[in-house]
């Protein structure tokens, strides 16, 4: 007889009934009847179900398993794994106690208050402290200040205070928060000077917080303090390499991340280095797990297959995801395996059906004499049973089968979602191509026949192709691609096109429209990608300091730049005629994001009507703004850092169209008619 202990628990500050079960058997009466039961959770912490508190639970919850003979309920008072009521935890005094641990070493100290909503509350108020839910309790930075403001408020809720130390021991008579005494600091020769000053303005330009300064700062003098006799800026990536692999087995992982970041930030963002990546571990394997698909959704992907074989594979592998090897050994009169053998998912009476459904036609249809998938009468092999789900999903065309596998795969990667877009449309592409031929049936040749056909489109299609390719080739299909059938273009030298001050005068003078004016005006003045611009709210306009926060920008980090005085009126004309609600530029709904589409139309009427018959596009607003500022004189570090720039390569390609400096060169044809007299339409007698 099973035995079931019912008791009352605090389960995230609320009160639950837990339903605790000597044995427990997945798909049992007792399992079956449990997960149906109106708002029932799975604590995995505690290894038991729970379900709302009720007053009458006593009786409620056993006439719920009343159809369960062999049920044993119990009701304890305080059970033994149940966390302690608040009333219990008290000291030898008899009155509630808070714990504080204080760990000298890391200059942190933790609270532990026990199950209390109310200090909770308070103590999350202040926004200081972090709450570690596997633990139950809360970290703060040891600060003084701060260790007494805690003390004080946990006394002001009535609780007295237990204090440990979980590191070294001190005196309880001198301060509250004894630190160790921090590393003496690093002294560096004199010629570093200009090395750290260096590091230190880029530092500030960055907008690094005060303590990530210092951090980056004290690690970069540590590597500085091993280069003592080296030419820090001649240092290449395999002198950094090897002297990172040298003190990866020496140090803490975090201060070895820190140390990385330290030193990518000064050769990549001071000196401008190409990016940088240091593999000191192995990366987690991107792998193709098995795609499990809801019953209705399979059911509508097969029922276009007339073979009922190739529908019974599909649903044994895509819905009941049954391992291969397991599938290949299955007996023809396999009708009742998920009652004996394996588990349906959610236990689907009407996918139970279907599946028997299926097996009674594969009777009807396949002389079938051991196994229910057989292969020529033989039972089929792990890669022979591969081959056939291959062939099937490339015979019916399932476009659907490969993306949502694919989308799988693709959430398990670092991807942002525009990379993983293009990605999965670049390759989904590819298929279509080759009639969803599965990967393995395509050869290299095939490829490189692909990719000439896209021989005539841009450097970056064609790139974004290759990248596509040899990550689900490579990592997913465990496919290497031949270098010489897949190969990168040439990546080019484009100048970027801008306008001029005269040509953007001319488009703003074109319109009244204050609308209009003011989404190219801030295009141009703060220098903003078309999505900037359409993200921005009313609330990133600092009119104050004049200036614009843009948050979540081109690869995921925000900024902040410039919003021009002269465009106050302008702004305040605009607010009153169109009366935005949360973003600065809405469509007709209000709320809704202007698309970007209009936007583009806006600056082409504008263009044409200002006399620009050039192709026009957005981001040569923000071109312009970076060319005008260098043509100013401005330092090229402040405008990487309005541009948003990580690398400071991308921002130094505007340098190449500087025209200050391109007036001042003389053609040499010029000094050849001056020296020589030569006109070019000088007449000459016939010879």
């Amino acid at each position: 007889m099973a035995l079931l202990r019912i008791y009352p628990i605090i389960h995230r500050e609320k009160k639950r009934i837990a339903l605790e079960i000597d044995r427990y058997i997945q798909g049992s009466d007792y399992d079956i009847i449990t997960r149906n039961l109106p708002e029932r959770l799975f604590s995995k912490t505690k290894g038991l179900w729970h379900i709302p508190f009720r007053h009458d639970y006593q009786q409620w919850v056993p006439r719920q398993y009343s159809i369960i003979s062999d049920l044993e309920f119990v009701f304890p008072e305080c059970p033994d794994n149940a966390p302690p009521p608040v009333a219990q935890m008290e000291s030898e005094r008899g009155e509630p106690s808070v714990i504080i641990k204080i760990d000298t070493d890391k200059r942190r100290f933790y609270v532990d208050h026990g199950v209390n909503p109310v200090l909770f509350s308070a103590l999350n108020h202040l926004k200081k402290g972090m709450w570690l839910s596997k633990q139950k309790n809360w970290v703060f930075v040891g600060k003084n200040e701060l260790y007494m403001q805690i003390v004080d408020l946990i006394k002001t809720v009535g609780f007295n205070i237990e204090k440990k130390y979980v590191s070294r021991p001190q005196s309880t008579d001198s301060k509250p928060i004894n630190t160790k005494a921090r590393p003496q600091p690093i002294k560096l020769p004199q010629t570093f000077h200009p090395i750290l000053k260096a590091y230190s303005e880029s530092l500030i330009l960055k907008r690094m917080s005060p303590r990530t300064c210092e951090i980056y700062l004290e690690n970069f003098k540590r590597f500085l303090s091993h280069h003592l006799d080296s030419d820090i800026n001649a240092l290449t990536y395999r002198d950094l390499l090897h002297y990172l692999k040298a003190q990866a087995t020496k140090w803490h992982p975090t201060t070895l991340k820190q140390t990385i970041a330290a030193i990518k930030f000064y050769y990549e963002r001071t000196l401008g280095r190409d990016k940088m990546f240091f593999a000191l571990k192995e990366h987690k394997k991107v792998e193709l797990s098995i795609l499990h698909l809801p019953f209705y959704d399979l059911k509508e992907l097969v029922d276009g297959i007339d073979s009922p074989g190739d529908r019974l594979l599909l649903f044994l592998v895509y819905h009941a995801n049954i391992k291969l090897s397991e599938i290949c050994t299955l007996p023809k009169d396999a009708a009742d395996i998920f009652e004996k053998q394996f588990r349906m998912p959610g236990n689907n009476g009407l996918a139970i059906n279907y599946f028997q459904t299926l097996v009674n036609h594969c009777h009807e249809q396949y002389h079938l004499n051991t196994y229910l998938v057989e292969n020529n009468g033989e039972a089929h092999t792990v890669s022979s049973l591969k081959g056939k789900i291959y062939r099937i999903l490339a015979h019916y065309r399932m476009e659907d089968i490969y993306r949502k596998q694919y989308e799988q795969v693709l959430k398990q990667t670092d991807f942002s979602l525009k990379t993983r877009a293009m990605y999965l449309g670049a390759f989904m592409q590819f298929l279509k191509y080759f009639n969803f031929k599965h990967p393995a049936f395509i050869s290299d040749e095939d490829i490189r026949d692909y990719m000439i056909l896209h021989r005539e489109k841009s450097a970056a299609h064609q790139d974004n192709m290759v990248s596509s390719f040899k990550f689900f080739f490579e990592k997913i299909h465990n496919h290497t691609l031949s270098h010489k059938h897949v190969v990168r273009p040439r990546k080019g030298f484009h100048l970027p096109d801008y306008f001029n001050q005269s040509e953007i005068a001319a488009m703003l003078g074109t319109t009244d429209n204050s609308k209009h004016k003011l989404l190219i005006a801030m295009g141009y003045s703060a220098g903003l990608r078309r999505q900037e611009i359409q993200n921005l709210r009313l609330a990133d306009i600092d009119l104050k300091r004049n200036r614009l926060f843009i948050k979540d920008a081109k690869g995921n980090r925000d900024r902040y730049s410039l919003f021009s005085l002269h465009l106050h009126d302008l702004l305040k004309k605009y607010l009153a005629e169109h009366k935005p609600k949360i973003y600065l530029f809405e469509g007709r709904q209000p709320g809704i994001k202007y698309s970007t589409t209009s936007m583009s139309a806006i600056l082409k009427n504008m263009a044409k009507s200002g006399g620009i018959h050039r192709n026009v596009h957005m981001h040569m607003l923000r071109h312009s703004f970076a060319t005008h500022l260098l043509e100013d004189g401005k330092d090229i570090r402040y405008v990487q850092e309005l541009l948003g720039h990580k690398s400071i390569k991308t921002t130094e390609r505007y340098t190449h169209i500087v025209s200050d400096a391109l007036l001042n060169v003389a053609s040499p044809f010029d000094r050849m008619v001056a020296q020589t007299g030569f006109k070019a339409n000088r007449n000459h007698s016939p010879p």
